[in-house]
C-alpha cells in the first residue's frame, strides 16, 4: 500500500483508539502491530520523517505493558534511523538482536 493511504488508514485507528482507549492485550497488540506496519512501510518507501512523528507519538501514548514492550523498541530504533542516530540505532538493534528478534 502507499505510504500516503496508509498513513491516512493509521491516523484514524490512532484517532479510534484514543477516543475510546482500551488496555486489553489484544487490542494494545493490534494497535502496536498496526505502528510497527506502517513505521516499516515508511523506512521501506523512503517516506518523510514528518509521515511516522504521529506514530512514535502514539506508541508513547499507549501503555507500559510487557505484551507490547517489543513493538515499544521497535518503535525507538524506528524512530533514531528516521532521526539520523547512528549510535542508538547501533544501540538498539543490538538489544533488539540480544533478545532473538534480528
Amino acid at each position: 500500500m502507499d505510504v500516503n493511504d496508509s498513513k491516512q488508514f493509521v491516523e484514524a485507528a490512532y484517532a479510534a483508539y484514543r477516543k475510546h482507549p482500551a488496555t486489553d492485550t489484544f487490542t494494545l497488540q493490534f494497535m502496536a502491530f498496526i505502528t510497527i506496519n506502517y513505521l516499516n512501510c515508511c523506512y521501506h518507501q523512503h517516506a518523510d520523517k514528518s509521515y511516522a512523528e504521529s506514530t512514535f507519538k502514539f506508541l508513547q501514548e499507549l501503555p507500559i505493558d510487557p505484551a507490547i514492550g517489543l513493538e515499544k523498541l521497535i518503535g525507538k530504533f524506528y524512530q533514531a534511523v528516521f532521526s539520523g542516530d547512528e549510535q542508538k540505532v547501533r544501540s538498539l538493534k543490538s538489544i533488539i538482536q540480544d533478545c532473538g528478534y534480528a
